[in-house]
């Protein structure tokens, strides 16, 4: 299963996206708009097993501009899904068992389907969050700074 963005994304980021960036003042590939909605969801550790997702994947692997982080993100995955199923640090043969069901090493993004619908559920969920915590973005820099003051001052909660 590819990645799929949230339906309410491209409307929430639509002031703040170009695909050319001509300016340099602009998100330019729709995964940013999805991994900052991944990453709000992963924080608070929930998920939307009923996502309303675009009907059209933004990509099937991770664009250049995040290659390298596909680790981090499927660790990020596995960590947050540990901790939602209370399994402790300790418990080998409960982690074993997450990590087979979330990673794929032959699979272009190293996770399984199960690991990339879930990434997708912890996006839509994002979403949502972001769109309760935060005003429509009209500048990226503005977006960029509003967003980390949303974690700092705890506005990304996962009370909708």
């Amino acid at each position: 299963m590819p990645f799929f963005l949230p339906r309410k994304c491209k409307k929430f980021f639509a002031d703040i996206f170009d695909s050319k960036n001509r300016d340099g003042t602009k998100l330019k590939l729709y995964f940013d708009e999805y991994y900052y909605c991944l990453i709000v969801g992963l924080a608070v550790g929930k998920y939307d097993e009923d996502a309303e997702l675009e009907k059209s994947e933004i990509t099937d692997s991770y664009p250049e501009e995040y290659a390298e982080s596909r680790d981090y993100i499927a660790g990020l995955l596995l960590a947050t899904e540990r901790q939602r199923r209370g399994i402790p640090e300790g418990d080998g043969s409960a982690l074993e068992q997450l990590m087979t069901e979330y990673v794929d090493a032959t699979s272009k993004t190293h996770l399984s389907a199960a690991g990339e619908r879930r990434l997708n559920q912890y996006a839509a969920w994002g979403m949502e969050i972001i769109l309760d915590a935060m005003v429509h973005p009209v500048r990226l820099e503005e977006f960029l700074v509003d967003y980390l003051d949303a974690f700092q001052t705890g506005r990304f909660t996962d009370e909708k």
